[in-house]
């Protein structure tokens, strides 16, 4: 198993997060018997490439290499099954919140502005 450990704003991008598989992993599955899978923390199947139209919540786009999501999710698995070959290769992603690095993150990217928000409409009503 391969595990890649990254911030939120490492992955950030204009259109999403984005987690990108190492093109030394697609490689090995470099054969047609091959098919790749994403899947939540909790194991739900969230993208799978080769079917690119049926995306789970917060995916917005997948494709061989990579997999974007709407917020920073702190923990997706990316699977590759090779079933004539017998071959599975599993890599981790685990995304650590830049103001804790002992933590993942699974808030959106504004969330904090709610909290300068709420901050400031306490400030004015006192």
């Amino acid at each position: 198993m391969n595990n890649i450990t990254v911030s939120c704003g490492e992955i950030e991008s204009a259109v999403g997060f984005v987690y990108v598989i190492l093109s030394v992993i697609l490689k090995k599955a470099n054969n047609p018997d091959c098919d790749q899978s994403w899947y939540s923390e909790d194991g739900r199947l969230l993208a799978d490439p080769s079917d690119p139209q049926t995306l789970m919540y917060p995916v917005i786009s997948v494709s061989s290499d990579r997999l974007t999501t709407s917020y920073c999710v702190d923990e997706l698995l990316h699977e590759i099954r090779c079933h004539a070959l017998g071959f599975r290769l599993k890599t981790v992603f685990r995304v650590r919140n830049e103001t804790d690095p002992n933590s993942g993150s699974t808030q959106t990217p504004n969330s904090h502005h709610l909290w300068w928000l709420l901050a400031f409409v306490s400030l004015f009503l006192s």
